[in-house]
This record gives C-alpha cells, sequence and structure tokens, in this order.
C-alpha cells in the first residue's frame, strides 16, 4: 500500500502510458498555446504559489497532457471573467457554474470543489439555517463571487448590509478589526489566509459555523467565441480523468494540504 497522497507503482505507469497516448496529437495542437485569465485565490490559484496553486497546477497538467501550452494573465477575478467572455482571452479558470456563464463559456468537468463555510469572530453568538437568518448582520463578500446574489437578497430583506471587498484577505482583516460579523469563504482558503496573514491573537479570535453555505465545484471555461473550443474542453476533460485515476490528482491535492506549494519566505 502506498503512503497517503503517494500513487502506486502501478498508477504511475498507467499515467505514463496513458500521458504518452494522449500527447499523441498532431504537431499543430501541440504548439497550441491557450490564453487564460486567473486570480488570487489560495490554496487554489495564485500568482505568488508554486505551480499557481493547487487548481492552477492540475488545470497546466492537463492541457500539458492534453498538447497544449497555457499562457495565465492574473487580475482581479470580475476583471478577468468579463475579458475573458469579451474574447480578449480564450479562457478563465476556477469558477462556478452560472446561468449567464453556461451562455458565455463552455465548461469542463469540475476541478475542485470547495466547501464554503460562514467564518465569525470567537464570542458571538451565531447560528443559522438560511442566508436570511444573517441577513440583519453585516456580510463581508468578495468582488465577483457567486454567492453574492443570495447575500444581496438575505440583507434586503433583513436590514443587514453587504460589504464587497477586492479580495478575501481584505474581507478577513475587516472581520478581524470589527468592520463586519460574518464573512462566507472557502474552508481551506480561510484557514490559510487566517494562519499566514493575520497576528496570532487575531487568528485565535476567528472560527467558522459548522454549517456549510454551498460546496460548489471550480471549472475551467472557455469562450464559445473559440472556434475549437469544445475540442479543447474534450482533450482537457480526458486528460483531467487521466489525473485523477493515475492518482496524481490527489498527489497535488496533498502536497498542497502539506503547505508545500507556498511561496518561500524571504
Amino acid at each position: 500500500m502506498s503512503p497517503i497522497g503517494v500513487p502506486s507503482m502501478a498508477a504511475r505507469i498507467l499515467f505514463i502510458i496513458l500521458t504518452v497516448f494522449t500527447l499523441s496529437a498532431p504537431l499543430a495542437l501541440a504548439e497550441e498555446t491557450i490564453t487564460l485569465t486567473n486570480g488570487e485565490w489560495p490554496l487554489y490559484h495564485s500568482k505568488e504559489f508554486k505551480h499557481g496553486g493547487f487548481g492552477t497546477r492540475v488545470c497546466t497538467q492537463a492541457f500539458a497532457m492534453a498538447g497544449y501550452n497555457v499562457k495565465y494573465h492574473y487580475m482581479p477575478w470580475k476583471r478577468g471573467y468579463e475579458a475573458a467572455a469579451n474574447g480578449q482571452f480564450m479562457g478563465t479558470v476556477g469558477w462556478h457554474k452560472t446561468p449567464r456563464g453556461e451562455k458565455l463559456f463552455y465548461f469542463s468537468d469540475p476541478i475542485f470543489s470547495p466547501k464554503t463555510v460562514i467564518f465569525h469572530t470567537q464570542g458571538r453568538s451565531f447560528d443559522w439555517k438560511t442566508p436570511k437568518d444573517f441577513g440583519h448582520l453585516r456580510i463581508g463578500g468578495t468582488l465577483g463571487y457567486v454567492y453574492a446574489e443570495q447575500l444581496e437578497e438575505a440583507v434586503r430583506l433583513k436590514g443587514g448590509h453587504l460589504d464587497i471587498a477586492p479580495t478575501d484577505e481584505v474581507n478577513f482583516l475587516k472581520l478581524a478589526a470589527g468592520r463586519i460579523d460574518v464573512f462566507p469563504c472557502s474552508k481551506d482558503v480561510g484557514y490559510f489566509i487566517i494562519n499566514t496573514k493575520l497576528s496570532a491573537n487575531a487568528a485565535r479570535n476567528i472560527q467558522h459555523h459548522p454549517r456549510l453555505l454551498l460546496e460548489n465545484a471550480a471549472y475551467l471555461l472557455i469562450s464559445r467565441k473559440v472556434k475549437n473550443g469544445q475540442e479543447i474542453i474534450k482533450r482537457f476533460n480526458e486528460s483531467l480523468q487521466i489525473l485523477k485515476d493515475s492518482g496524481y490528482y490527489d498527489t497535488y491535492r496533498f502536497e498542497s494540504l502539506r503547505g508545500e506549494y507556498l511561496p518561500d519566505q524571504p
């Protein structure tokens, strides 16, 4: 039996065989470069992280196995989404499905599925079943995130306030300073920011409610304006499945959770 997160020898051999088979694409395809927008969502995506974070590494590896180069352009999430939708780039990575998105893009199979929870400070009496239950509070939100409509409806009905910030890190700084009461965020991302960006005292004062707000898969999106967009998605999905079947997907995930993709300290 292999250690957790380490593919077996059989899986490694399968990975090599299937990779060679997948890479037997026409030369013209192998030379194509995919241009994608990307953003800051550590541990999943970050230009500061090794391999660009877990989600970016999976995306890069799957494209390489499918015979494509990939070039990332980092920018704020909302701007990157619109730039890809307008055809400035071929696609974008790390997004949930929305009705508008499905009209603009071809979606890959899920790359990963973050669990979003509600963070709050210690000592606050806080429980909820639907977002309306905390709609009377000051809620932090991150620009471009898909849960914004739920939160806007909750504060409209209950008289609270939705405070949008450009990044998750800014929202945690606001939460620590008492400028917002609650903040929904991926559990893994939240505790990474808490443990690396806040003071020890501030970090000890923040916790999360155990109920999930959502568990929503994140995808690669290729613009419907790209002529061979469906073929790109098809080949990406095939390679993504090879990564998962071989065990390397889980290896990357465990490496990320162990902190191996964190930026080197100066």
